[in-house]
């Protein structure tokens, strides 16, 4: 268990060093870490159900709107996606990130000024509207499918809760499943809530058939490990987040910003049991307005009948 400030002083002393090299004119608003890799994956699942062979899925994570990520980052990844042929779009949580300390602010490192002089409360309000708005204008054929995160629990949690029921098109799942369904073949998605900050339930118990799946949103990627340990088969491919790949990667140190217990599952595809676990990099920053030697990632999942 990893609390807000003690990771938020944890980043900000290992990677002084990294941080003391950049010069401040590259902290500069057009968006220096560089644009989000698409990743794509196909993912193998036993006895996938005939009707969702080569079902596409996008999977956009950690976004943290504010100021150091302007609305175009998101914009443009959600753009790239639709242009993807995908059926579905999953969110993996953490749509916020209200920065703390100003002392970033005075180096300048502002990339949308749209937050930056508004209180706390007032900042939750517009980042939780603003971040609905966007996503709620793309279209996908079985819809949009997200769970929450540990940053929409420090910041105003029921307020993020009440202005999604303004948007309906983005269904939040937090501790239930949803199920879409092709000519009796029966695709089930169990979203939880923040393993951390919320209070993460298991899934439904389930008997494996020829003609479902299930799949698993955790914007926590230790909420596997500790799921694993409770019940068998609990999914057959769970997405993840939360990690941000490390955002500051060292050649032989690795990660810097390092926020789980679990390392096997810091970024990319992992098998576990009988399913895979897939962690992305996210598209935003926190704790540091930058990221090095890891890029921001959109990610693509393309399910197979193993």
């Amino acid at each position: 268990m990893i609390s807000r400030r003690t990771f938020l002083r944890n980043a900000l002393l290992g990677s002084s060093g990294v941080a003391a090299g950049l010069a401040i004119n590259d902290l500069r608003p057009d968006g220096y870490t560089g644009s989000p890799i698409l990743e794509e994956h196909r993912i193998d699942i036993v006895d996938l159900p005939p009707a969702f062979q080569g079902y596409r899925i996008g999977f956009l994570t950690d976004i943290h709107l504010g100021i150091w990520v302007p609305q175009s980052w998101l914009i443009e990844a959600l753009a790239a996606l639709q242009r993807r042929d995908l059926d579905l779009l999953i969110l993996g949580g953490d749509y916020i990130y209200i920065n703390a300390s100003r002392a970033w602010q005075s180096a300048g490192a502002v990339r949308n000024s749209d937050y930056e002089s508004l209180s706390r409360p007032e900042s939750a309000a517009a980042i939780y509207r603003d971040v609905a708005t966007i996503i709620s204008r793309a279209s996908f054929p079985d819809g949009i499918i997200g769970v929450v995160g540990n940053h929409e629990h420090w910041n105003y949690y029921p307020l993020f809760i009440k202005t999604l029921k303004d948007f309906p098109s983005i269904k939040i799942l937090i501790n239930e499943e949803h199920s879409i369904s092709r000519n009796g073949d029966h695709l089930h998605i169990f979203g939880v809530d923040d393993y951390v900050t919320g209070i993460p339930l298991p899934p439904p118990p389930r008997e494996r058939t020829k003609n479902s799946s299930r799949l698993l949103i955790s914007h926590n990627p230790d909420y596997i490990p500790a799921i694993l340990q409770q019940r068998n088969d609990p999914f057959d491919f769970a997405m993840c987040g939360h990690t941000h790949g490390g955002q500051i990667c060292l050649p032989v140190l690795g990660g810097l910003l390092i926020q789980i217990r679990d390392n096997r599952f810091m970024e990319g595809l992992t098998t576990v049991d009988k399913g895979s676990v897939y962690t992305s990099r996210g598209l935003g920053v926190v704790g540091l307005p930058f990221r090095f030697n890891c890029p921001a990632e959109i990610t693509i999942f393309e399910l197979q009948r193993a």
